[in-house]
């Protein structure tokens, strides 16, 4: 199966954009088409041959017309049109279209995982039953299909603050023992294997891809690194994780959903009584060419990436039971 003509949808996102960073790198290889709402802004990069097309994401024909040609669909999208109706509307018009390849939307979370399952669609989008339907689809040959999964991107949450940590004031909030396996990847590192998925069909059509860069990671070895790398200590906080597990599951039961969700987000990560994204026996980073790198490395390309006094998310940072 090669690849030539690949619509990324939502490219001005933080994965599209650099996911049609990486494609850019192999020259006339690939014509990119940037499909975008028609009240989006976007503008393809200066010094590119980049095609920018608008559809309306709520027609099937609309979307059908802009992908016609198209060998790839990458749907980069997020907030509700990760939704089920909207979801499925864009993988019908890719068929329609006579698209050969299908790249999910998946990225961040483990989403056959029991903890990813009892969250509510409405908050974390339908991904899991837009597996579902993919699977079918690739069963009876209708659309071959892919989907990658790094955990957390690696770099955002060190520095918004769900990771735990506030680099500008050096603190440190430690969710139970802080001994939890993560599976988390840096966001240049997914749009690197995203692009190799794409340059390789065949060795992950219709099949989800799990990567990990960074073996061994957990809050404490983060904290280290970061105390390493910044050359200072952090004041360390302990927090109940149980407790904001237990709490955050009571509140889903009672149908409080936004404040279960802050809960449970914490929880599935840290929580080593009930944690969902340990997804360790199902990585092959050699499979989409992503190789390990150091922790302390991945902390100075965040540090430098964002910025010493970039200020946490104190809404994301400050989770308490």
């Amino acid at each position: 199966m090669e690849l030539k003509n690949i619509a990324i949808i939502g490219p001005r996102g933080n994965v599209g954009a650099l996911i049609i960073k990486e494609l850019l790198k192999d020259g006339d290889r690939y014509a990119i088409t940037a499909i975008t709402r028609p009240s989006s802004t976007y503008e393809p990069p200066p010094e590119t041959t980049i095609t920018a097309k608008s559809a309306d994401f709520d027609s099937l024909a609309s979307l059908t017309d802009a992908f016609v040609g198209q060998d790839a669909v990458v749907n980069c999208i997020s907030g509700g049109a990760t939704q089920y109706e909207p979801s499925k509307r864009i993988i019908d018009a890719a068929i329609a279209a006579g698209v050969k390849f299908f790249f999910a939307n998946e990225f961040v979370g483990h989403v056959t995982s029991d903890q990813y399952k009892r969250m509510p669609e409405g908050f974390v989008g339908a991904k899991l039953r837009i597996r579902q339907y993919l699977e079918e689809l690739g069963k009876k040959g209708e659309l071959a299909w892919t989907a990658l999964n790094g955990g957390p991107f690696f770099d955002m949450w060190l520095m918004k603050g769900p990771a735990g940590f506030s680099i500008p004031t050096k603190e440190a909030r430690i969710y139970g023992t802080g001994a939890n396996p993560l599976c988390w990847t840096p966001l240049p590192t997914m749009a690197f294997a995203a692009a190799n998925m794409l340059r390789n069909p065949y060795s992950v059509a219709n099949r989800p891809i799990y990567i990990c860069p960074l073996p061994g990671l957990t809050q404490n070895s983060i904290l280290a690194a970061l105390e390493k790398v910044l050359e200072t200590e952090f004041t360390v906080q302990v927090i109940d994780v149980k407790k904001i597990n237990e709490n955050a599951r009571d509140a889903l039961e009672k149908g409080e959903i936004a404040k279960a969700m802050r809960g449970l987000t914490i929880s599935n990560q840290f929580y080593e009584g009930d944690s969902g994204n340990d997804f360790r026996s199902l990585v092959e980073n050699e499979t989409v060419g992503v190789v390990n790198v150091s922790l302390e490395e991945a902390v100075r390309q965040a540090v430098e990436k964002y910025g010493l006094e970039t200020p946490v998310v104190e809404s994301l940072f400050r989770v308490d039971p």
